[in-house]
């Protein structure tokens, strides 16, 4: 069975040495899991929705694993928040973003918001850009400044 987001960076973050850690990030390597790290580290990276937690229904008594989805399964639908959608307004896709966050594991979706708003490393302290950029070589572009370009492609 397939680890949730959440699940893998806590296995990162209770491994004790760099070598640990990287190796839990590789031996958990998805799509989705290099998006969050992207997300979080990469400035190039952008989800186009306003900055914080939005309001939503989280439910918390639903054990891991038992939420309708997760995020590794609905990888395919990030391109919402990634490139302009000619007819989808802003409204739009903050309700599907809402959606999308009531559907996975609450634990899932606090990493998404966290990771949305490039602040994973307030949870998973030992979490850090260049950890990450050793897990996953030319995942995280070089650049330090944001750029304000929202059509960046997920891979």
């Amino acid at each position: 069975m397939q680890l949730l987001i959440s699940e893998v960076l806590d296995k990162f973050e209770a491994a004790k040495t760099k070598e640990e850690k990287i190796a839990v990030l590789r031996q958990n390597e998805t799509p989705m899991l290099k998006v969050i790290m992207r997300l979080n580290f990469d400035p190039k990276l952008k989800m186009d929705l306003p900055e914080g937690e939005p309001p939503y229904k989280k439910e918390k008594d639903i054990p891991a694993g038992h939420a309708p989805t997760t995020l590794i399964k609905e990888y395919r639908k990030f391109y919402i928040w990634f490139t302009p959608q000619p007819g989808l307004t802003r409204f739009k896709k903050e309700s599907l973003f809402v959606e999308l966050l009531e559907s996975i594991h609450h634990t899932e979706a606090e990493v998404l918001v966290l990771a949305k708003d490039c602040k994973l490393h307030k949870k998973y302290k030992s979490l850090k850009k260049e950890v990450v950029k050793e897990a996953y070589p030319n995942t995280i572009s070089e650049e330090e400044k944001p750029v304000k370009e929202k059509s960046v492609p997920l891979e």
